[in-house]
């Protein structure tokens, strides 16, 4: 205890010897006063005064880099124009490059205004944090990169009828974000083009011509070929219908009331003309089969219920098991394919 004693105030006594060797003791703090305070904003108008020649030549050289870069924008955009290189992509290009100039303006600005800026440690300082940055814009980011994939690969243009998840529609707009589309009804659909990159699409108008097929039936006593020439007939004559690729007729069903046939058809690419073109095929076949009395039946279960009058249990129960039908399905002679039922009541 005494020596611990001893030693702090042998250190004391050696502090108290350096300050006087420096310079004499520690000086006390000076009072609060104006002229202490006008001495320091004069300090800081001198300052900024001495630094108002590199602000303005800052200024000067961001205004030549924003120059720049709207003339290395401009240049890129016209030279896509002239070339095959898609307008799309160039002109998303040219808003990269000029945000790239604006930036390396801004980093030149700052190190003539502020010597002592040095843009290391600002690119240092982002790189710490471009992991949370890149994890709180992810959905953004992946749009933006899949809308340039979306220009630059256009596995649809603008004006294209397309149809992604539930949405089917003409593409209205493919910006950075999301793709629009004006869907059939007159409604717009924004869709963010990482669903649509990532997911299928249906192009409908890819090609100029599109196939449409529908069913068509006819009864079992109905002569096949008979109908399979009137339905060609028709296809042949109805307006917007293309003869190459040429139309065809198959059977393809065997069903309970009718004989089904499939009908293929090509037709311009567009809704509009399918509807249009199905409308037409569907009415003149209807009509041409009906004027050469070819049956179109539609599905039909026939009910027949007898009442029993049978007073006795083992009465209901013989009656019910006589009889010509039994209580089983039979077939309709009137009626091919149709089923009549006969059902015993007690």
């Amino acid at each position: 205890m005494f020596t611990s004693a001893a030693l702090f105030s042998n250190t004391l006594t050696l502090a108290a010897l350096l300050l006087l060797q420096q310079g004499g003791a520690v000086p006390a703090p000076k009072p609060f006063s104006l002229d202490t305070l006008w001495d320091s904003i004069q300090g800081l108008a001198s300052s900024f005064l001495h630094q108002i020649p590199y602000l303005v030549i800052g200024i000067v050289v961001f205004l030549l880099f924003l120059v720049a870069a709207r003339i290395a924008s401009r240049v890129l955009r016209e030279t896509g124009a002239r070339t095959r290189f898609p307008i799309n992509v160039a002109i998303i290009l040219g808003r990269l490059l000029s945000s790239a100039v604006t930036i390396l303006g801004i980093f030149v600005a700052a190190v003539v205004v502020f010597p002592a800026f040095k843009p290391g440690d600002l690119v240092t300082g982002l790189g710490i944090t471009s992991v949370a940055i890149g994890f709180a814009f992810k959905d953004i980011l992946q749009n933006f990169f899949a809308g340039i994939l979306i220009l630059w690969r256009q596995p649809f243009v603008v004006g294209d009828q397309i149809r992604s998840h539930n949405f089917e529609g003409t593409v209205e707009e493919i910006n950075m974000r999301s793709t629009r589309i004006t869907t059939y009804d007159g409604e717009r659909v924004i869709l963010p083009n990482g669903d649509v990159y990532v997911n299928p699409i249906v192009v409908f108008t890819a090609y100029p011509h599109r196939r449409v097929k529908f069913s068509v039936g006819i009864g079992y006593p109905d002569s096949i070929e008979k109908a399979r020439e009137i339905i060609h007939n028709v296809l042949k004559t109805t307006e917007g219908v293309f003869s190459a690729p040429s139309p065809a007729v198959y059977l393809t069903e065997l069903a309970g009331s009718s004989v089904n046939f499939t009908v293929y058809f090509w037709v311009k690419a567009e809704q509009a003309d399918v509807l249009a073109v199905s409308d037409r095929v569907a009415t003149g076949i209807k009509l041409a089969l009906d004027a050469a009395h070819i049956d179109m039946p539609y599905p039909h279960t026939v009910l027949l219920f007898h009442d029993q009058t049978g007073t006795r249990e083992g009465d209901r129960q013989g009656e019910a098991g006589s009889g010509p039908y039994n209580g089983e399905s039979i077939h309709d002679a009137h009626s091919p394919g149709s089923e009549a039922v006969r059902i015993r009541k007690g």
